[in-house]
């Protein structure tokens, strides 16, 4: 909601006669109307669009008001506020239901000036809110990198260009490998730019297909095609005033990035199916894990979109490139995921092992690997055996093994057998990992011999 965008507001009533009532009396005062006759009719709704404001009824058919209040309040957070319309007999309950996250409510029968003083109350308070969010992120030092974790070099260069970069208006091409933070360095440049009062709209193109990712860029008219039961506001509007960051970029059809080019060009959108341009005002962040100058120049990709979105270039570098920030990542995500209380460290062994890995899944799979390991572990301490078969299966020796020359191959293999149990403190099972062997093997070729 900005002050171009007109509040989005959710009738939901099983009544048909006081569901146009009330959209007719909002529509008249200028705000952006969507209806729905019960609940689950709402949250097909919400699906497609966002709302800052629902207003239902609680009795309904199929899902009653109250248990649209709980769907909304655990998916969505503190957003949308949720204004219920009750009897008077309901009355009792209804005040429960503040407590558990419901706005306000209007009591059966009610006069149009008490349904537009309650609506006008709840739009201040949520423009308060978004201008408390943006004191905040201006007087909070550093917010802008909080999510990014890392003291190298690589990380600092990041860091750097998205200070500089922010307040532009230019778009921005972030190019990483898969899980890099691609997102986070996007949702980064968003706080720290002049439109961080705006929103930060998100799509992924890769996940969509290309009649559907046009649908959800641009917006669709009622009737548009086959299920189009509503009109539909496209994430360039939705974006008004903010950010829109186009993950995947380089997944985009070659129809589909036409069309972009044109919005782009034109800062206007039409829906599908619709008749007339709407205008928008959205700096726009894309993110790929391609080379998209080499795929431009190879012809993949549109070089006209390209020079388009990368008016600045962010690379973000490999976790593999900067291990000197695995430490630190460590201590982020082990804070992040308390363990059920556990304090959780890691013995010398597997923090090497950690530091040798070539993490190809990047930050997000180390995240992933933390949060396994901090529940698996015991006494709070992270050992070799906790880490799972992928790091153990590359891990080097920490001592160097020295090959005997003129010796029969079993007795090279046994000795190596050795060194590599030695290594993991008499852990069998261990050791199998990493030499990619079972425990009975190693059982079978050692006989019953010791360390």
């Amino acid at each position: 909601m900005t002050d171009l965008q007109p509040l989005r507001i959710l009738v939901v009533d099983d009544k048909q006669e006081m569901r146009d009532l009330l959209c007719d009396v909002l529509c008249e005062r200028g705000y952006a109307v969507y209806a729905a006759g019960d609940g689950e009719e709402a949250l097909s709704v919400l699906s497609g669009q966002s709302c800052e404001l629902i207003i239902s009824d609680i009795r309904m058919p199929s899902m009653d008001g109250v248990t649209l209040l709980e769907r909304v309040k655990a998916e969505r957070g503190f957003t949308p506020f949720v204004i219920l319309i009750t009897a008077f007999g309901d009355i009792n309950d209804t005040v429960r239901l503040i407590d558990r996250g419901a706005y306000d409510y209007l009591i059966k029968p009610f006069k149009t000036e008490q349904l537009l003083i309650t609506v006008k109350r709840a739009e201040r308070e949520l423009a308060m809110r978004r201008r408390v969010a943006e004191l905040e992120e201006r007087l909070e030092p550093g917010t802008a990198h909080r999510e990014l974790v890392g003291r190298s070099a690589a990380m600092a260069r990041v860091m750097t260009l998205i200070d500089k970069t922010a307040p532009a208006e230019g778009g921005v091409l972030i190019e990483g490998e898969t899980g890099t933070g691609k997102e986070l360095v996007a949702r980064a440049i968003h706080r720290a730019s002049p439109r961080r009062a705006g929103p930060f709209v998100a799509v992924n193109c890769a996940a969509l297909p290309e009649g559907l990712l046009e649908s959800e860029l641009f917006g669709h008219a009622r009737g548009a095609f086959t299920g189009a039961t509503q009109e539909k506001t496209g994430l360039f509007l939705e974006a008004h005033g903010g950010t829109l960051f186009l993950d995947e970029i380089g997944e985009m059809s070659p129809a589909l990035q036409a069309k972009l080019l044109r919005a782009l060009q034109e800062r206007q959108v039409r829906p599908v199916g619709g008749t007339r341009q709407q205008d928008f005002d959205v700096r726009v962040l894309a993110a790929t894990n391609r080379k998209l100058l080499e795929e431009a120049r190879e012809g993949r990709f549109r070089e006209d979109i390209y020079y388009r979105i990368a008016t600045f270039h962010i690379e973000i570098p490999p976790l593999r490139r900067r291990r000197e920030d695995i430490p630190a990542l460590l201590q982020e995500f082990t804070a992040r995921h308390p363990c059920r209380g556990k304090v959780v460290d890691f013995e010398p062994e597997a923090l090497r092992a950690l530091m040798d890995y070539s993490w190809p899944g990047n930050v997000r799979e180390l995240q992933n690997v933390i949060e396994r390991c901090c529940y698996l572990c015991d006494k709070g301490i992270v050992r070799l055996a906790d880490l799972p078969p992928e790091i153990l299966r590359d891990l080097r020796p920490a001592e160097s093994f020295a090959w005997p020359d003129a010796r029969a191959l079993a007795e090279v293999e046994r000795d190596y057998i050795r060194h590599v149990l030695r290594r993991c403190g008499g852990n069998k099972v261990q050791a199998a990992e990493i030499l990619g062997i079972n425990r009975k093997t190693i059982q079978r070729k050692l006989g019953d011999e010791s360390l």
